[in-house]
């Protein structure tokens, strides 16, 4: 028994997608509809700012290094209830908990990573420790990373007995760390094109499974049954 076997023709797609070309669009706009729908609540820009702390040799360098043992084996400290709390307290502000500054602070340490500077860093006993703060206020990040740095070593010289750990950079100007109206037309065009691609593949998938005999190779099952004739197309 004879069966067509299911043979992909690039340029038969191609004219399907142009024959269609009005259903892929309306399909594609109204995606973009629903993403634009979907993002009308964008939200807002989020301001990043940074501030940094060190460990110094206050009257010997075995002070510094005591100083670094600890920072590294008190990196939770860092973020810990009782830091924010503090910095909550330095900043002095109503409208900010401890816990917004637990959700909005960022720490990293030096020796998290493997750049040049990070090595040097070890090998003159140095660790820094970098507190960033990401709040939809620019003003309120600065002021929330130089308060966690203060709040740091404060917690740090009660925990050492010593002044080691000092801010190194208070946050002196800001970056945008998130852009709400780019985030949003970046998924906006991500829905228009999940539109096209579902619309365009579903066209192609149709005519693909379609059973219609349009060439000659489809009528002799690929060329497997003999031609008796050709009744070509006639044009008045």
């Amino acid at each position: 028994m004879y069966k067509n076997e299911i043979e992909i023709d690039i340029f038969r797609c191609i004219n399907a997608l142009k024959k269609n070309i009005k259903f892929i669009a309306i399909i594609t706009v109204l995606f973009f509809l629903v993403g634009l729908g979907v993002t009308l609540d964008k939200g807002n820009d989020t301001f990043g700012a940074k501030a940094t702390v060190y460990a110094s040799a206050v009257n010997s360098y075995s002070d510094a290094a005591n100083a670094v043992t600890a920072m590294n084996a008190y990196m939770d400290v860092a973020k810990s209830y009782k830091v924010c709390q503090r910095a909550a307290l330095i900043l002095g502000r109503s409208d900010v908990e401890t816990s917004d500054i637990q959700n909005s602070i960022s720490v990293y340490s030096s020796q998290d990573t493997n750049s040049l500077s990070s090595a040097l860093a070890k090998a003159n006993s140095a660790t820094i420790i970098s507190f960033t703060a990401r709040t939809s206020d620019p003003d309120l990040s600065m002021a929330m990373a130089d308060a966690m740095a203060q709040a740091y070593t404060i917690e740090m010289a009660n925990i050492l007995r010593a002044d080691s750990v000092k801010v190194l950079d208070n946050a002196y100007t800001y970056y945008m760390a998130h852009d709400a109206n780019k985030s949003a037309w970046k998924k906006r065009i991500i829905a228009m094109m999940v539109g096209f691609a579902l619309s365009s593949f579903g066209v192609i998938l149709f005519e693909i499974l379609d059973k219609n005999v349009r060439t000659v190779r489809e009528a002799t099952i690929g060329n497997s049954l003999p031609v008796i004739g050709i009744i070509p197309e006639y044009k008045e």
